[in-house]
């Protein structure tokens, strides 16, 4: 049996989940952390976690979750595994809600910028109406309502937090191939497109702060405060690894833009006691580069 005051419950332990886990490890919490791959339960046993193997596209696996204060969906999609993403953002979702053993205090949802789907530079915030445009933004505007909507007829004293991620860049993600960089090969899309970014240790700090502070929100937008273009963050992204000045394909051969063309902004992430290591994104792809 697990202390569900002391226990927090991760589905998603990658890039960003596993920094979470390690962070509420270093803070004292009893962590679980969902995996479908053995090894990768030993590699989280050895690290303090306590791992579940368990696959929530498949119907079959139907054990219950250990109780835990805090549950963070932090699922990421793989392009490469041939999955849909609807199967496991949506039908993963409601496998692991069903799941539950008891209602958590909080359950942390991570969703993206995405189901903004403004394309034309303008501004928007937490009150902006959502309508996506992209398959991923509508998926994930699809698993925010069912989660909101299953908690509140089956556990309707859990607070649902939807964290709305910009681009999550950090060590070892940094948008592009640096060899598509060195080779000069050309980047789709206009230079002058807004970037809406995240470094995954502000992205870190965030989730842990929400989880914890009593007054929280329930749609949070996680971005940096200043603005980037994509000429900007790429053009100093080429001089940090020495490769020649980034080149852009034209407007006709660039397709639909990932994300749109949009400045995402947050009207609560002052309110939060978060304080950004990386608000400045140029500092924070430094610092990405330094330490890939």
């Amino acid at each position: 049996m697990t202390d569900q005051a002391r226990t927090r419950l991760i589905a998603g332990c990658g890039y960003l989940g596993r920094r979470v886990a390690d962070q509420w490890r270093s803070d004292g919490r009893d962590v679980v952390a969902l995996t479908r791959s053995p090894v990768r339960a030993d590699e989280f046993r050895k690290s303090g976690l306590t791992p579940v193997v368990t696959d929530l596209c498949v119907d079959a696996d139907l054990r219950s979750l250990p109780s835990a204060e805090i549950v963070l969906w932090a699922v990421g999609f793989d392009h490469a595994a041939g999955v849909p993403r609807e199967k496991i953002w949506l039908g993963g979702l409601e496998r692991l809600l069903t799941r539950l053993s008891s209602a958590p205090r909080r359950f942390i949802y991570i969703s993206s910028t995405g189901v903004y789907g403004q394309n034309r530079g303008q501004t928007v915030d937490e009150a902006t109406p959502a309508n996506p445009t992209s398959d991923g933004g509508r998926c994930c505007l699809a698993a925010e309502q069912l989660l909101q909507q299953h908690c509140s007829q089956f556990f309707p004293q859990t607070q649902v937090i939807v964290l709305r991620m910009a681009g999550i860049f950090g060590p070892g993600r940094l948008l592009r191939r640096v060899s598509d960089l060195q080779s000069e090969k050309p980047l789709p899309g206009s230079p002058d497109q807004w970037l809406n970014l995240i470094h995954v240790k502000d992205a870190v700090r965030i989730i842990d702060c929400v989880s914890s502070t009593d007054d929280v929100p329930s749609v949070i937008n996680v971005v940096n405060s200043g603005g980037i273009t994509r000429r900007q963050y790429y053009s100093r992204l080429a001089e940090l690894v020495s490769a020649p000045a980034p080149v852009f394909g034209t407007n006709d051969n660039a397709g639909p833009q990932r994300g749109g063309n949009k400045r995402v902004v947050s009207r609560y992430r002052a309110d939060l006691n978060a304080d950004f290591q990386y608000d400045d994104v140029l500092a924070g792809l430094e610092q990405s580069v330094a330490n890939a």
